[in-house]
């Protein structure tokens, strides 16, 4: 719980610091730079300011890689329902810490767990800002259901 308010707060931050510090306007404030996973580029979708998306599945090994180095790359993602509601209230999301870097793989987690198949929504936090992406885990074994991203989109605006 304390880890996940940590983590929050550095999101809030971090966004903040983009607002005072001029960002770019053209961009969203969830996504100041661009996030690539698996080889794919997250994208903005049209009447989405909320998240950019990884539009196919990715391996639980991906690479995830950001626009230039940072001296602290930090990504937590949540694992979220057909709903796109957070499975579990209060869950602790996959955490990735990687130093003087621009790129890690999805399962070099803290706890050295591979992310399961399913949806997530990461925040990825580098050089004091925030990029929020939401991607699929690929599933073999045909049993996860993606789910809407309509259904995700509207559950975050509830959430704001």
């Amino acid at each position: 719980m304390i880890k996940t308010l940590i983590l929050l707060s550095a999101f809030l931050i971090a966004s903040l610091h983009a607002q005072d510090s001029g960002a770019d306007n053209k961009r969203p404030t969830l996504y100041p730079f661009d996030v690539t996973i698996g080889g794919q580029k997250a994208v903005m979708q049209e009447g989405n300011i909320l998240f950019a998306v990884i539009e196919n599945p990715v391996k639980p090994d991906a690479l995830l890689e950001i626009e230039q180095q940072a001296p602290m790359l930090i990504i937590n993602a949540f694992k979220v329902n057909e709903k796109g509601e957070v499975m579990q209230p209060g869950q602790q999301p996959a955490i990735i810490f990687a130093r003087n870097t621009q790129s890690t793989k999805l399962d070099a987690t803290m706890d050295k767990q591979q992310l399961q198949a399913g949806r997530y929504l990461a925040n990825i936090v580098a050089n004091g800002t925030t990029s929020r992406v939401v991607f699929v885990v690929e599933d073999k074994s045909g049993k996860f259901k993606v789910p809407s991203l309509k259904s995700l989109v509207d559950y975050l605006k509830k959430k704001q």
